[in-house]
């Protein structure tokens, strides 16, 4: 970049990366509606996850319980 050059106080968008004025988050709706749903589906997913490890988890015991 050229010396003595400064680009203007700005933020990045969290969705898309684009630069945004200072202090805003997202850019437009469409980056904020996408954002709440890739966050919404983040939730689903982990819920998802610690469901299916505490079901392992009780399979495992109940297993060993049985076993024994």
């Amino acid at each position: 970049m050229a010396a003595g050059i400064r680009l203007p106080e700005h933020s990045h968008c969290k969705f898309c990366g684009d630069p945004t004025p200072f202090g805003e988050e997202y850019c437009d709706d469409e980056c904020r509606r996408g954002e709440a749903e890739r966050v919404a589906k983040e939730r689903r997913r982990d819920l998802m996850f610690y469901a299916s490890a505490g079901v392992a988890i009780i399979v495992i015991v109940v297993a060993g319980l049985i076993a024994y």
